[in-house]
């Protein structure tokens, strides 16, 4: 009874803040200029109240924004979500206080809970759930009592056994290999999110987890980006850096770990910002000096504000109900050191995701305070859009500041905290629709598999995560319903992919979402086929060839088609790749994601078997030079060798010996990868060296954390080597610092081809990188 009238006073609190913010500002918004006029420098760079905060934002016409929490309650927070109850929990980290605590790699962080226990609006409860941690920077809620912590270079499970909402338990996931302790706290791996896919991503992090009930399962992926993941309704994971929009993995990244021959991974972390920097472009609504690179020229524009992004993270994709209805698919962007958060359309070209800034001239939150630091925002489960506020005068790691911040630091007192300070906001539209509360604890299954058609995401993903964390197998009969029903496509995904979490899933309805009129059902179909298809189902490998030459063109589906090709059966997996290759292989996209699927021992038989192809396709040119490339990389001297030969081979066609050619050029003469994404225009920022304005301001600081970075990576590529499959030793060494081709013996019928005067220069090009026996006596 107890749990059930607290629960109970937390709903009803929600309703109370919902009620109250939708109040707030929205009128003196409505009353702005926009985009607003720009404003001189601030006098004032020292500590304001979270009321004054308030009174120096601007966002456009419609919008207001709301005071959540602030110090003393909460302090110096990086990442915050919502549990199944709607209660508010943050990752607070002491990171860059001042520049006499450079680091803080001590145990001082905290993991709190905070509430709204008297309906205002703003919470007026802290809880510290746990405390004495050292520089955490990813949470994941499992289920009540149950939180993992990404604390470097350990994940843990932290767990509450006796309800009083404090950890008593914390247990290793895995550990000594999620980043580095007293490392870069820019250079650590973070991320934990959930996805629709029921797959964890993170970023800085080459792994990709499964929760089991116990602890991880792990996929190999790839490292990419440095802080904040986050995905749209259909699970395509963004990823931001921190000095450009976000990138989009049309491809999810564990694809490309399963091959240790083809590094090239074209679509994961793709641009899709088009041909120009517009993407990277901000608005400060202030002149914005005191950023890191601020005295390089071209980094300032000639107001004196940032160009672009610089200090990005914690992005969010907007799917709530509280905003304007065309902000529903947007992405928001926090910039720290510009005082502001961007926001940006996502939008299907219908060759892939396109990304536009939402405003020309003008960006959606700026502020014209010093120490206001957006660093992560969030939907919440009213649907309204969060914003966490480090609210530090410093930003930047003592790393990597330069003596320009530093005196820019010095000059302001910025150093001077005022104490433990940090605010969360809420942002809000006029137009917008707060959502009811709703306390999923208390949900029987089918409430919470009715949730999986709600209009907030939050609801969607929060519902779908307990029912597979908590393997409520009774919801089983009401997700194949709405499965089968004609409800919105969104929430069947949710359906689907809670039912393959829940490990329910049957072949006939693999087959029936393969042909699926959805294109989001078909490609979840296509991952959730795999295990079907590994273990040789005839109607589900029938069903997945028959989506060969049949995708409609549509570039979703191809490149999940190709990516999941590797999950078939030996005696399907390398024909099915062929035919993707000869037909879709002229899109690189679709080409890396199928050559990632081949298992290294079978890469010498694919270039055969491309080598077999009568009929020289885009595709099947494009895969010959690339998989040369590769196995040049990487194969055994006798692997080389064989290839060499087989290049050489008198009745070789001449495209597929320009093709092979090419794959030697780009490894061993420096030739452009045809691949490659094409490079966005340059930067307009001069040179970083300018007088000492760019050298470290504590470079014994900084050579101390470069040394436990270092370390950590020595001790993972070790642990990494010690359990990979033992291969062959790759014919590709280095002779006095150069790239160099050893092998056995000379490569006759190769060196042969250097007779043909078309082709004698490309053969010396290539050659004079490979070592034998007795090539210089």
């Amino acid at each position: 009874m107890t749990n059930r009238k607290r629960n109970h006073r937390n709903m009803l609190a929600l309703s109370a803040l919902t009620c109250a913010l939708m109040t707030g500002t929205a009128l003196a918004q409505s009353e702005q200029v926009w985009p607003p006029e720009f404003q001189p420098m601030p006098e004032n760079f020292g500590y304001m109240e979270p009321e004054e905060s308030l009174e120096t934002f601007t966002l456009p016409p419609g919008y207001s924004i709301d005071l959540v929490a602030s110090e003393p309650l909460l302090g110096d927070g990086i990442v915050m979500q919502w549990d199944y109850q709607g209660r508010l929990w943050v990752v607070e980290t002491t990171f860059m206080l001042n520049l006499e605590d450079l680091t803080a790699a001590t145990p001082s962080s905290s993991v709190v809970i905070l509430e709204d226990t008297d309906g205002d609006g703003v919470t007026d409860e802290r809880k510290v759930f746990a405390d004495e941690l050292v520089l955490p920077r990813s949470l994941l809620i499992l289920e009540p009592g149950k939180v993992i912590l990404g604390e470097s270079p350990n994940i843990w499970l932290l767990e509450d056994t006796d309800g009083d909402d404090v950890a008593d338990s914390k247990t290793p996931i895995t550990e000594g290999n999620y980043g580095a302790l007293g490392g870069s706290i820019e250079h650590n791996p973070n991320g934990m999110f959930w996805n629709i896919d029921n797959r964890i991503y993170n970023a800085y992090l080459d792994e990709v987890y499964q929760w089991n009930g116990e602890g991880f399962e792990v996929d190999r992926g790839i490292s990419i980006s440095q802080w904040g993941v986050t995905a749209d309704d259909q699970g395509r994971i963004l990823r931001q850096g921190n000095s450009a929009a976000p990138s989009m993995s049309y491809v999810p990244d564990y694809y490309y770990g399963r091959s240790s021959v083809f590094t090239r991974n074209r679509g994961n972390h793709e641009w899709i910002g088009g041909p120009t920097r517009a993407a990277n472009r901000v608005w400060p609504i202030r002149p914005t000096p005191g950023i890191n690179r601020g005295y390089v020229e071209g980094t300032l524009d000639e107001n004196g504000a940032m160009i672009e992004l610089t200090s990005a993270g914690g992005a969010a994709v907007y799917r709530g109900t509280a905003l304007n209805g065309s902000d529903y698919g947007n992405i928001f962007v926090p910039e720290p050191a510009a005082q502001l958060v961007t926001m940006s359309t996502l939008q299907d070209s219908g060759s892939g995701i396109y990304l536009q800034k939402a405003y020309e001239q003008g960006d959606f939150l700026t502020s014209t305070e010093e120490r206001f630091r957006p660093v992560f925002t969030q939907v919440g489960p009213d649907g309204a859009l969060y914003v966490l506020d480090l609210y530090h005068g410093i930003i930047q790691d003592a790393v990597f500041m330069s003596n320009y911040l530093k005196d820019w630091v010095d000059e302001h007192n910025l150093g001077d905290t005022h104490g433990i300070n940090g605010r969360i906001y809420r942002v809000s539209h006029e137009n917008g629709t707060p959502s009811e509360p709703i306390d999923l604890t208390q949900s029987t299954p089918e409430e919470l598999v009715a949730l999986l058609e709600h209009e907030n995401g939050w609801y969607r993903d929060h519902a779908q995560r307990l029912m597979v964390v908590q393997q409520q197998t009774d919801a089983v009969p009401a997700l194949i319903e709405l499965f089968n029903s004609d409800a919105d496509p969104v929430a069947r995904l949710h359906a689907f992919w809670t039912l393959d979490g829940l490990d329910a899933v049957e072949p006939d309805l693999v087959i029936s979402a393969l042909d699926d009129e959805d294109r989001d059902i078909k490609t979840a179909a296509l991952r959730i086929a795999e295990p079907f298809l590994g273990e040789g189902n005839r109607d589900v490998i029938d069903a997945f060839l028959g989506l060969i030459g049949n995708t409609n063109n549509d570039w979703q589906v191809k490149y999940q088609l190709a990516a999941s090709a590797g999950e078939l059966d030996d005696a399907n997996r390398l024909d099915a790749i062929m035919r993707i290759i000869d037909m879709y292989g002229e899109d690189y996209i679709a080409l890396d994601a199928a050559l990632s699927g081949v298992p290294d021992a079978q890469v010498t038989e694919l270039l055969n078997a491309l080598f077999e192809a009568e009929q020289g396709s885009e595709g099947i040119r494009n895969a010959i030079t690339t998989v040369v490339s590769g196995l040049t990389r990487i194969g055994s001297a006798q692997d080389v060798s064989d290839m060499l030969a087989t290049i050489a081979a008198p009745d070789r066609p001449a495209w597929q010996r320009e093709a092979a050619l090419l794959g030697l050029e780009v490894v061993l003469a420096g030739v452009a990868d045809p691949g490659l994404a094409p490079a966005l225009p340059r930067s307009q920022a001069g040179s970083w060296t300018v007088g000492d304005l760019g050298e470290r301001a504590f470079p014994d600081f900084n050579a101390e954390v470069n040394e436990a970075d270092a370390e950590q990576a020595e001790l993972l590529a070790q642990q990494r080597a010690a359990n990979a499959p033992q291969r062959e030793e790759s014919a590709m060494t280095e002779v006095d610092g150069v790239p160099t081709l050893t092998l056995e013996e000379a490569p006759e019928e190769f060196l042969a081809l250097s007779e043909d005067e078309t082709l004698a220069g490309r053969i010396e090009g290539v050659t004079i990188l490979m070592s034998w026996p007795g090539k210089d006596q």
